[in-house]
C-alpha cells in the first residue's frame, strides 16, 4: 500500500467543521437557557401551587403543583440533553481548533507523552518522540489514560510485519471517515472520567473477596423477614421491639462489610462513571461498519461489551447512593443495598474479568489508530511505506523529509542503503544538516514501523530495530562526564547488535566521539566502525573527521557523502541536501568570524 489520498482537503474540512460547531453551539446554548427559565418557572409554579393547595384545601392546586413538578422534572432531563449537545459542540471546537494548530505545528494539548521518556530507550530521547515538541504531539489524538499509553507503546516497539499491513489498512479506511473520528473524539471528552487511569479497575476485577465475607451475602435477603415483621407489627400480629431487633441485626451485618466497602471506594472512584464513559465509546465502536482485517478482529473482541460495562457501572453508581445519609438511612440499612450492590459486583466479576482486560485493550487500540489515522488524513501528500521481508536490510526513499519541520521550511533529500555491515558516514560543516537527516531518517523508520504514512513521496524499508546515539550528556547524580555517557551508550549499541538475530539494528550515531580529542576520536571510530560491520547492523555516523571520511574511502563497507555550506559576501548559505563523498567546506571560522572572534583569513581551513 502507498497512497494516502484523502477525498477532502484536510485544512477546509477542519475550518468547516469549525464554523458549523460554532453556529450548533449558539442554538444549543439557546436552548439551553430557554429550558433553564421553563425549568425555574415550572419549580416556582410548583411551589406556589403547593402553598395555595395549602391554603384553599382545593385539590385543584394540589393537581396543578403535581402536573408542575412533574413538567420540571422532564424540563431537567431536556436541559441537561441541552447541555450535552452545547458541550458537544464545544469539544468539535477544542478538535479543529487543535488540528488547525497541527496544521501549523503548534500543539496546544497538554498531553505531549512526557511521562513515557526515557533516557535509556533505543531512540526515544534522541528523535523527539516524546515532549513539548514531538512526534506524539503531532500523532496524539487519544483522550483515555488507555490510549495514550498504547500509543506511546507503539512508538516506542516497531511492529511486526503482519500487525504493520493490518494497520496500513485500517488507517487507510479509517482516515476517509474524519466525521466519525471526530464524533469519538467529541464524545470522549464528554466524559471527564475517560481520562481516568483505569489501574484500580484492573485491581479489583483481580481482588478476591474474604470467602466468609462472600459467604455471608446471603444475609441480603433477610430484609423480607424484617419487612414480613412490620406487617405483623401493624397488623398488630408482632410486638415493636422485634422489629428494632430486625433492623438492629441488619446493621451489625452492614457494619462487618464496612472495613472492604471503604476500601473498594478509595480505589475506585468515580469508577462507575468512568466505566459507563467506556461503554458509549465502545458502543460506537461496536456500530462502526469498518471491515478492514484490524477492524474486523476487534470488533468481534468488544461484542456486547458497552452493555455489560453500563450494566457493572451502573452498579457502582448505585453503590455510591450510600453515601447520601437520608438514603442511608430509609432505604439503605431497611432493604441491606450495599449488600446487594456487592452481590452483583462479584457476580458480574465472576462472569465478566476475563473479557474484560481485552474489551480495555480494544478501546487503547481504537485510541491509538484512531491517532495515527488522523495524522493521515491531516497530511495527504504522505504515503504508506511499502514495508516487507528481504534478504537483508533494505531503506530506499524518494523525497524524504522531517515530519516535525513544517512545509515552507523542509527540505527533502533521495536516500538508499542496502545490506548489513555497511556504515554511512556524513561529514558536513556546521549547521548544514546532518544531525536533522539522521532524526528524519530516524522518524520515518518509527512512523513506518507504528503502521503510519511517512513524509516521503515513496519509502520501502525492512523490519529494522532503529538505535541512536545524539545527545548523551553528563550527569552529576552519577558522576559521568558527556563523553563516558556517550561510551556507554556505544556499549548499548554493540548489545543491541549481538542480540539481533533476524531483524537487524539500524544505527544513527552524531558526532561520534566529540569529548575526546582528534587523535583518540579517529582511532575510536574507526574501531567501533569495523567491530559494526561484522554484526547485523548498518547505519549512519556523522562527523567533523576528514581523515576519517578519507579513511572510509579506503573500506568496501564505507560510504562517504556530505553535507555542505557556501560562503558568499559574508554570509553563510545551506542547500541542506545529501551529495556523494567526503565535505570540502566548513564554516567553522566563518561562524566564528561572524559571532565577533577575530580569526586571520590565513589562518582559516
Amino acid at each position: 500500500m502507498t497512497q494516502n489520498t484523502p477525498e477532502i482537503d484536510p485544512s477546509s474540512f477542519f475550518q468547516t467543521r469549525l464554523n458549523q460547531a460554532l453556529s450548533e453551539e449558539k442554538i444549543a446554548q439557546k436552548r439551553f437557557n430557554l429550558l433553564a427559565t421553563l425549568r425555574l418557572t415550572a419549580f416556582l409554579g410548583a411551589v406556589l401551587s403547593g402553598w395555595a393547595w395549602h391554603k384553599t384545601d382545593d385539590s385543584l392546586y394540589g393537581g396543578l403543583g403535581l402536573i408542575l413538578f412533574i413538567a420540571f422534572l422532564m424540563l431537567m432531563r431536556r436541559q441537561q440533553e441541552a447541555k450535552r449537545k452545547r458541550d458537544y459542540q464545544r469539544n468539535l471546537q477544542f478538535i479543529n481548533l487543535d488540528e488547525l494548530g497541527r496544521q501549523q505545528f503548534q500543539f496546544n494539548r497538554q498531553e505531549n507523552g512526557e511521562e513515557f521518556k526515557n533516557n535509556d530507550h533505543p531512540y526515544a530521547a534522541d528523535l523527539d518522540i516524546f515532549g513539548a515538541y514531538s512526534l506524539y504531539s503531532l500523532l496524539n489524538r487519544t483522550h483515555t489514560r488507555a490510549g495514550g499509553s498504547r500509543l506511546g507503546d507503539w512508538l516506542k516497539q516497531p511492529a511486526a510485519l503482519e500487525d504493520i499491513l493490518m494497520r496500513q489498512e485500517a488507517i487507510a479506511e479509517l482516515s476517509q471517515r474524519p466525521e466519525w473520528r471526530q464524533n469519538w473524539e467529541a464524545t470522549a471528552m464528554l466524559h471527564q472520567n475517560a481520562g481516568q487511569q483505569i489501574g484500580a479497575l484492573r485491581s479489583w476485577v483481580k481482588e478476591v473477596m474474604d470467602p466468609n465475607l462472600k459467604s455471608a451475602l446471603k444475609w441480603r435477603f433477610f430484609p423480607l423477614l424484617t419487612m414480613g415483621i412490620a406487617i405483623a407489627l401493624l397488623a398488630g400480629w408482632a410486638p415493636l421491639w422485634l422489629l428494632l431487633l430486625s433492623l438492629a441485626w441488619q446493621m451489625v451485618i452492614l457494619k462487618r462489610y464496612q472495613p472492604y466497602l471503604n476500601n473498594l471506594l478509595a480505589q475506585t472512584t468515580d469508577l462507575g462513571k468512568t466505566m459507563l464513559a467506556y461503554a458509549e465509546l465502545l458502543e460506537i465502536a461496536e456500530k462502526s461498519s469498518y471491515s478492514s482485517r484490524w477492524w474486523m478482529e476487534r470488533k468481534r473482541k468488544i461484542d456486547n461489551s458497552s452493555r455489560l460495562l453500563r450494566q457493572v457501572g451502573s452498579v457502582f453508581d448505585k453503590l455510591d447512593f450510600r453515601n447520601n445519609p437520608y438514603f442511608s438511612i430509609f432505604i439503605g440499612i431497611p432493604t441491606m443495598w450495599d449488600l446487594h450492590c456487592l452481590a452483583s459486583l462479584e457476580k458480574w466479576k465472576s462472569q465478566q474479568h476475563a473479557g474484560l482486560n481485552q474489551w480495555l485493550g480494544v478501546l487503547a487500540d481504537l485510541e491509538a489508530i484512531n491517532s495515527l489515522a488522523g495524522f493521515a488524513f491531516a497530511n495527504p501528500t504522505y504515503r504508506f511505506p511499502q514495508v516487507a521481508w528481504g534478504g537483508s536490510l533494505q531503506i530506499e526513499a524518494k523525497s524524504l523529509g522531517h515530519p516535525l519541520i513544517a512545509p515552507t521550511s523542509k527540505v527533502t533529500n533521495d536516500f538508499k542503503m542496502e545490506g548489513t555491515g555497511t556504515t554511512m558516514l556524513i561529514t558536513g560543516s556546521n549547521m548544514s544538516g546532518k544531525s536533522t537527516f539522521l532524526r528524519t531518517l530516524g522518524l520515518n523508520l518509527v512512523l513506518a514501523q507504528t503502521g503510519s504514512v511517512v513524509c516521503a513521496d515513496q519509502f520501502t524499508c525492512t523490519p529494522t530495530r532503529v538505535f541512536t546515539s545524539m545527545r548523551t550528556q553528563d550527569s552529576l547524580e552519577e558522576s559521568t562526564s558527556s563523553f563516558y555517557a556517550e561510551l556507554k551508550r556505544l556499549r548499548l549499541l554493540l548489545e543491541f547488535a549481538d542480540q539481533a538475530d533476524t531483524v537487524p539494528v539500524f544505527y544513527l550515531l552524531d558526532e561520534i566521539l566529540k569529548g575526546t580529542n582528534s587523535a583518540d576520536r579517529h582511532k575510536g571510530a574507526e574501531a567501533l566502525i569495523k567491530q559494526l560491520h561484522h554484526k547485523n547492523s548498518a547505519g549512519l555516523v556523522s562527523t567533523h573527521d576528514l581523515e576519517l571520511g578519507e579513511w572510509g574511502a579506503g573500506q568496501d563497507y564505507v560510504e562517504n557523502y556530505h553535507f555542505r555550506s557556501d560562503v558568499a559576501e559574508g554570509r553563510l548559505d545551506f542547500d541542506y541536501k545529501l551529495h556523494p563523498g567526503i565535505c570540502q567546506s566548513f564554516n567553522a571560522s566563518e561562524l566564528m568570524r561572524m559571532m565577533g572572534i577575530k580569526i586571520e583569513r590565513n589562518q582559516d581551513q
